[in-house]
């Protein structure tokens, strides 16, 4: 199972997401209570990783947060922010195509960018 400190890595390198520690935290542990089905599944440890990885991203940045657009520093310190673009939309098909067999969609949910129609006929 990744640790808070991998996860917070990903989130922070890789999709240069900001997301408080204990928002990490409780991501990891709720994606922990699926990794004995991920092994069952037969799934590599390097799968399992990437899932794993995956799958605390999307529900630790379910909120939509901030992502650095850019940095500034020797000390005419400045950070810019953009909120949500389609990268989570993204990552959730990533994951779906590590996660053949769908073990962590009901962690993640639905893809709130995907167009639904609701209609009521009377």
């Amino acid at each position: 199972m990744i640790t808070a400190t991998q996860a917070q890595q990903y989130l922070d390198q890789a999709l240069g997401v900001s997301v408080p520690a204990f928002v990490v935290d409780a991501a990891v542990t709720k994606v922990a209570e699926v990794e004995p089905a991920l092994v069952l599944a037969g799934y590599s440890a390097a799968d399992r990783t990437l899932i794993e990885a995956m799958a605390v991203s999307i529900i630790a940045s379910a909120g939509a947060p901030r992502r650095i657009a850019s940095q500034g520093a020797p000390s005419g310190a400045s950070r810019s922010f953009k909120n949500f673009d389609a990268s989570l939309t993204a990552l959730r098909r990533s994951l779906a195509s590590l996660d053949t067999k769908g073990i962590t969609a009901a962690l993640v949910g639905a893809d709130p960018e995907t167009n639904s129609l609701f209609m009521v006929v009377c």
